[in-house]
């Protein structure tokens, strides 16, 4: 099983913010997972667990994994889909430093970190077997993610 460590506005496992799309296809090619899909800025690698968007210059501005089998996704040495999605917004909120914080189960942006939390739901417990919240996705991103998203709203 393949470990992917989140770093905060740098990378999840081998995926680098500010790499090129090339970059990153490659990269994911070298550890068995090709490209699978792409619709404009996003490509889809690993049953499209993982998702990156990249800016207007092809580099990449977002990263997105949802759970597999076959990657543990951590975060401060934790398991992000090992534990409760309450759990894991406390321990983002805790480490952003970024003023109070109010779960939410739809979607969530930690300003300080870039880091993404979209749709918690029993569904997404494939560890505990549908018992608990846990999120189905988690992301970084950098600041041209952030102007985007703003952008947006």
């Amino acid at each position: 099983m393949l470990t992917f460590e989140i770093i905060p506005l740098d990378s999840i496992g081998p995926l680098k913010l500010g790499a090129t799309r090339v970059e990153v296809r490659e990269a994911m090619r070298a550890i068995g997972f090709p490209l699978e899909s792409a619709r404009k800025a996003l490509d889809y690698f690993h049953h499209s667990c993982i998702q990156t968007e990249s800016d207007a210059d092809g580099n990449v501005q977002f990263i997105g994994i949802s759970s597999s089998p076959e990657i543990t996704v951590s975060y401060k040495g934790l398991d992000v889909y090992s534990i409760a999605a309450p759990e894991l917004f406390s321990l983002l909120a805790e480490h952003d430093a970024s003023g109070p914080h109010v779960y939410n189960t739809y979607e969530y942006l930690f300003p300080n970190q870039v880091i993404t939390l979209w749709d918690a739901d029993e569904q997404y417990d494939r560890q505990g077997e549908e018992t608990r919240p846990v999120w189905a996705q988690v992301g970084i991103g950098n600041s041209t993610y952030v102007d985007a998203m703003k952008a947006i709203k």
